[in-house]
């Protein structure tokens, strides 16, 4: 009876606190995808201080 009552008053609350934590997560490692970059090739190098 008592849990009843605590997920009815706090459980919308516990759910939406997990998504946040959930979304933040998965927006973190796709940054961290995207930023990634390997080494630059010695061809850009010139290219972008030739300009």
């Amino acid at each position: 009876m008592r849990w009843k009552r605590f997920l009815a008053k706090y459980g919308s609350s516990m759910m939406a606190f997990m998504l946040a934590v959930i979304a933040g997560q998965i927006a973190t490692a796709g940054c961290l995808y995207c930023y990634y970059q390997p080494k630059e090739p010695e061809g850009l190098k010139k290219f972008t201080r030739n300009k």
